[in-house]
Order: structure tokens, then C-alpha cells, then sequence
């Protein structure tokens, strides 16, 4: 009794399993009938289980497996063989409505009563075959293109070692076959890459983005040359997200580079040229640096200290205090004195042309945009950028303005390319800088960046000492302009702009001069500025009329004559020394250097 009982309950444990697979199993005994049909095998061959039980197994084969079927039933029950019999194989099924389909048939046999049981369990693979033929083609597809491809394709693994190449790859870096490209190159980035940093940077950006388009770098061919490529590239990952492999198209862009740099050179010498006149009429407004104060002395070794480096230089003072004069004298006496000088004042540009005036624009970025233009940090890629009223520039803006400091990158507007540039930039203010950034005005971190080497020009009345031979060298620079006869300048009118406090600095200096000598005719020359703590005009403080003054000829020799005993008056007078506070230079109102250079054409010799 107990043996039925266990025997009931295992069959009724085994019913529940196998209704409930998706896989069809199938009982059937020695003769092909089928015994047992699932729900798995009714949802695979579309029949009820009352429409199969007690029906031949043949049913459910193409006509082609029928006789095979059967000589296998006959040779299982009289020898015991059988050629599948626990293994799984695949074969073709017949479903209800005719359709044959493939499958995969786990078989196995078992003997109860003398009477012989064979269960099959059988898995539909249509899906399967599909993908596999599906993939199968796309290979072959993909094969065909990969070597017919004229790009040069690759597959590499991410340490730079070649796992495929085409044929167009192999022409591409000029070598005769895909197999002996491989076999020579070892390390993609240490033997192809010219710079092999530009290698570490294509792989870190591959596997931040997973797909890299246009990088753009240069490789080495077979025979030594170099050429400029652009690369695609994508990464392959395994099911846990791990880099297989990297998969790459190149082209080679050699001709579009060499075109682009042409190009880039116009661009670059037409705006040089265009810049440069600029700094052609508007240069000269102060001269060179003049000066005997202590301030402006300071001025000048500050100068001297930070010229030959390539630190950030940023300039403080009132408006017309000759700001521009030292960021000339900081590039003239830097390494990169045989490359331009770009000077921009920011607060002149209008706040829409801010992008394009400093970092170019491409043709049809913008209404207007008729042709490319380089920019201003274009224009002054090797040389030095003067950013004159630096604080005009927008709080929006600023961002822009630090990168390229920071990273000497930028984009032109309309542009995707990042362009690298080499850029030593000179920042002047007559503001508060501090002041903007604590108001909000002004970026801190630009702040900070501009503010590596700070120099402040004194105002001009609080350096009285240096008006008298600025306004000497003004008037002379002024006369030669205005193609006049350089007047003398007496002690009382240096005395009358001593007195004056000069708000608008040497910038106004050089003003009233100008006009002073355009006035000036029969009457002499004279100045039309406020006495202190007068408003009034003192214009009736006049020099005397010229036809007053008793003039001689001194003829040119005895000018020479006259010229080098001055020069060893002040050189005694100085014990000999030229440079620094007290020596001959600062007695004589020179600089230094001309003042050595005025010895040697002399032949001025110390105790000569």
C-alpha cells in the first residue's frame, strides 16, 4: 500500500514540474506513442495534450526524420542502441500548422514492467538560430567592409597593442600588409604617436565617453614621415562593463592640415597687420618710460625682475599714468620681444563682440560673420596680449578669459576645435580690482590669476620731480609731430606745471603741451592750466615774445665740443658712476644706456 502511495505521489510531483517548464516534454513508450504532452510542449507545437496522447511521436517530425525515427526504435529494442540517447541534439520540428523549426532534443530511456519509456524535453531555438544567422551575416558583412573599407580600421586593446587591422590601416601608415603592421608595432602610443601624451589623452577620453569622434593627432609612417590623422573611435565592453578593446576608423588629414594652417598664418599675419596699425597710431602717446623719481626708479627694477619671466603681469594706477609704457617695456625686454605685442582696451569692445574680438569666429557663426577671423589671443600666439582697462571685461565673460590663462586653450565662436595657443598676457586697471571682486564685480579666481606679479604706477603728482624732463621730452616729441621749431622751456613754466596737480596725469600732460605749441605762435609758448587752488587760466604767464630774445649761432663742432665736456662734467661730478640715483645718467637726464653709448662714440675714456 505505502509503495502505490509513494509511487502516486511521485508521479503527481513530477506532473507539477513538468507542466509548469517552458521546455516541452514529451513520454512515450517503445512503439513512438506518445504518453505524456506538457503545456511547454503545447505552447511549442501548438497541439492540446487530448490531440496528442495515444498519437506517434511522427507527427511532430518533417517527413525526412520519420524512417530514421523508427529504424531507431528497432535497433533500441533489439541491440539497445541508440545514437542521441543522452545527449542533446539539434533537429527540425513540425508545429500544428506546418511550420518546420529548429530544436534542441535532450533524450533518455528507462525500463518499468518489461514495457520500454523513452522522455524527450525539447527546447524551441527558432530565436536562437536567428540571431546566430543574423550575426552570422552581420559578420560577414562586417568583414567585408572591414577589409574594403577605405578608412583605416582597427581593433586594439587599451596597453596599445593591435588586434586587427585592414588593409586600408596598413596603406595608411605605409606598410605592406595588415600582418606585418601588426608584427611591427608593439605599442600603438609609444611607436605611431608622435607625441605620446596625446595618446594617454585619446584613451582617458574613450573611456570617460565611451565614443570619441574628429581627435585629431599626429602618427609616424613606416618610413619615418608624419602625417595628421583624425580617429573615431568606440569602446567594447564585456557583460560587467570591464574595456575589452577599443575599435578605431582613421582617416588621413594631412592635406585639410597643412591647408588649415595656411590659412590659420593668413589669418594670423592679417591680423598682426591690422593690430599693429593700431598700436601704430596709437603708440607714442608718453614715449618711453621718463623719469628721475624714486617711484618711477622702483617702477623700472620691477621691470627688470619679472621681463624675462613669463609670469602674469598685472598693472595698477590712475588713467594716463603710462600703463601701457611698461607693459611695452615688460615685452621688449621679455624672450618673446621678436613676436607682436597685441594691445586691447576691453572697455572699448561692445558686450555682443567680446567673443569674436578675443578668440576669433568662423565664418557664418553670426550675422556678419563674412569670413574667419583669428582674434586677439590668435593674433598673439608666441608674443604677449595687453589687456588695458582689464576690469570692463564681462562678469559672464570671465569664465572664458580664465581657461585660457589657466589651460592656454579656447574655441573660436561657431568653432568646435579647441585651438592651443602660447600667450603671455599683461593686464592693466585703473580699478579697484579687489574691491569688484569683493562687490561681486569681478571674478575672485581671475582675480587672483591676473594678480601673479602686481606693479602700480604713482600718480604723476605725487613724482613732480620727473614733469621736468617729461615735458622735455614731451615738447620735443610733440615739435617733431607738429613739424615746428622745439621752443625753449624756462624755469617758470616748469615751475607752472609743477604747481598743478595733474588729474589726468601725462596723458593730460602731453595734452596741454600740444596745445601750448599749436598757441604758442609770435607769442612764445605758454600754458593754459589752473595755478594751484586757482581755477583761472594762466595763460598770462607767457614766455617772451621771440623777437625779444637774442639768439647766436653755435656752429656744430663747437656743439660737440660742448657736448662731451658736459658728459665728463657730470661724470666727475658723479665719481665716475653712470647708473642708479646721483650717477652721470640721472644728472644728465638720460638713460643709462644712451649715455654709454654717447661715451664709447666719444671716446670718453676715465682718466683719458
Amino acid at each position: 500500500m505505502n509503495n502505490g502511495k509513494d509511487n502516486y505521489l511521485a508521479e503527481m510531483r513530477f506532473r507539477a514540474v513538468a507542466q509548469s517548464s517552458h521546455d516541452a516534454i514529451i513520454i512515450a513508450d517503445q512503439s513512438g506513442t506518445i504518453l505524456f504532452w506538457n503545456k511547454g510542449a503545447k505552447d511549442i507545437f501548438g497541439y492540446e495534450s487530448e490531440e496528442t496522447v495515444g498519437q506517434p511521436l511522427t507527427m511532430l517530425m518533417p517527413d525526412r526524420y520519420r524512417r530514421a525515427h523508427q529504424a531507431g526504435l528497432e535497433r533500441y529494442s533489439t541491440r539497445g542502441e541508440t545514437r542521441i540517447l543522452g545527449e542533446t541534439v539539434e533537429l527540425s520540428g513540425l508545429r500544428r500548422t506546418g511550420e518546420e523549426f529548429p530544436l534542441e532534443l535532450t533524450l533518455s530511456a528507462w525500463e518499468e514492467k518489461s514495457r520500454l519509456f523513452f522522455s524527450g524535453i525539447i527546447r524551441d531555438i527558432s530565436q536562437r538560430k536567428e540571431a546566430e544567422e543574423a550575426l552570422q551575416q552581420s559578420e560577414e558583412k562586417y568583414r567585408a567592409i572591414f577589409n574594403q573599407a577605405v578608412e583605416g580600421i582597427y581593433q586594439a586593446t587599451p596597453a596599445g597593442v593591435f588586434l586587427n587591422a585592414n588593409a586600408a590601416l596598413s596603406h595608411l601608415l605605409g606598410y605592406d600588409s595588415p600582418q606585418i603592421l601588426m608584427e611591427a608595432v608593439k605599442d600603438i602610443g609609444r611607436q605611431l604617436y608622435v607625441e605620446p601624451r596625446k595618446r594617454e589623452e585619446f584613451c582617458r577620453l574613450l573611456e570617460q565617453k565611451d565614443v570619441i569622434t574628429d581627435f585629431e593627432s599626429q602618427v609616424y609612417r613606416a618610413d619615418g614621415t608624419t602625417i595628421w590623422i583624425s580617429e573615431n573611435a568606440r569602446v567594447i565592453r564585456n557583460a560587467e562593463g570591464a574595456v575589452q578593446w577599443y575599435q578605431g576608423f582613421l582617416v588621413d588629414i594631412s592635406g585639410r592640415k597643412q591647408a588649415e594652417e595656411l590659412l590659420e598664418r593668413q589669418n594670423r599675419l592679417q591680423a598682426e597687420n591690422r593690430y599693429l596699425q593700431e598700436e601704430v597710431l596709437e603708440a607714442g602717446a608718453f614715449g618711453d618710460l621718463v623719469g628721475q623719481s624714486p617711484a618711477l626708479h622702483n617702477v623700472i627694477r620691477q621691470i627688470d625682475l619679472v621681463a624675462p619671466t613669463e609670469a602674469t603681469v598685472l598693472i595698477l594706477g590712475e588713467s594716463g599714468t603710462g600703463k601701457e609704457l611698461v607693459a611695452r617695456e615688460i615685452h621688449k625686454r621679455s624672450q618673446r620681444k621678436d613676436q607682436p605685442l597685441i594691445r586691447v582696451n576691453c572697455a572699448s569692445i561692445p558686450r555682443e563682440l567680446f567673443e569674436s574680438e578675443f578668440f576669433g569666429h568662423v565664418k557664418g557663426a553670426f550675422t556678419g560673420a563674412v569670413k574667419d577671423r583669428a582674434g586677439r589671443f590668435g593674433a598673439a600666439d608666441g608674443g604677449t596680449l595687453f589687456l588695458d582697462e582689464v576690469g570692463e571685461i564681462p562678469l559672464d565673460l570671465q569664465g572664458k578669459f580664465l581657461r585660457v590663462l589657466q589651460e592656454q586653450q579656447y574655441e573660436r565662436v561657431g568653432e568646435e576645435r579647441t585651438r592651443h595657443v602660447d600667450v603671455r598676457v599683461i593686464a592693466a586697471t585703473n580699478k579697484n580690482l579687489k574691491q569688484e571682486v569683493e562687490t561681486g564685480g569681478f571674478r575672485q579666481d581671475l582675480y587672483f590669476r591676473l594678480n601673479v606679479f602686481p606693479l602700480e604706477m604713482a600718480p604723476l603728482r605725487e613724482r613732480k620731480e620727473d614733469i621736468p624732463l617729461l615735458a622735455e621730452y614731451l615738447l620735443g616729441v610733440t615739435s617733431k609731430k607738429l613739424h615746428c621749431v622745439q621752443p625753449r622751456l624756462t624755469e617758470a613754466l616748469v615751475g607752472q606745471l609743477q604747481r598743478y596737480n595733474w588729474p589726468g596725469n601725462v596723458r593730460e600732460l602731453q595734452n596741454v603741451i600740444e596745445r601750448g605749441l599749436i598757441l604758442s605762435g609770435q607769442q612764445g609758448l605758454s600754458f593754459d592750466i589752473p595755478q594751484s587752488g586757482e581755477g583761472r587760466s594762466s595763460s598770462q604767464h607767457r614766455e617772451p615774445k621771440a623777437s625779444a630774445r637774442v639768439l647766436s649761432v653755435v656752429p656744430e663742432q663747437e656743439m660737440r665740443r660742448r657736448e662731451r665736456d658736459n658728459i665728463l662734467a657730470a661724470l666727475q661730478e658723479a665719481d665716475w658712476k653712470i647708473y642708479g640715483k646721483g650717477g652721470a645718467a640721472e644728472r644728465l637726464g638720460i638713460k643709462p644706456t644712451t649715455l654709454v653709448a654717447r661715451i664709447k662714440k666719444m671716446g670718453i675714456v676715465k682718466g683719458g
